[in-house]
């Protein structure tokens, strides 16, 4: 238990899971509130999921690469998601790209990590 100027404090309880090819970590500072705000987490995280998954077939981000050309409505989390990531895109001078999906495929990053081989032959990058 922490102590703080009101008094003795719980420690921070901590949830643990895998999703979107990543570990996912939560601490709370509130042990009572571990149940709720991992709901929340895990809610959040699967409707990021279904918008912007290049792996899943129904996911948002697929439906519109399938309309190219074509002016398509979008979810507000999709279009705060793509400011976000053109944003990073400027702020670290094209270190982090969102626009490289077909080079991405192209080194084989185009099937979900639990699909791809352990072992396998070098990529050739260009």
């Amino acid at each position: 238990m922490m102590m703080t100027a009101a008094g003795p404090r719980p420690a921070p309880a901590t949830a643990g899971w895998h999703a979107i090819g990543t570990s996912v970590r939560l601490v709370v500072t509130e042990p009572s509130r571990l149940a709720t705000g991992r709901l929340l987490l895990a809610s959040y995280i699967e409707a990021l999921d279904l918008a912007c998954s290049r792996f899943r077939p129904d996911s948002e981000l697929i439906r519109v690469e399938r309309s190219p050309g074509t002016p398509v409505l979008v979810s507000e989390l999709l279009a705060d998601t793509v400011a976000v990531a053109l944003h990073a895109a400027q702020v670290t001078g094209g270190d982090l790209d969102p626009t490289v999906a077909l080079q991405l495929a192209e080194l084989g990053y185009d099937r979900d990590f639990s699909l791809v081989a352990k072992d396998g032959p070098p990529v050739r990058v260009t």
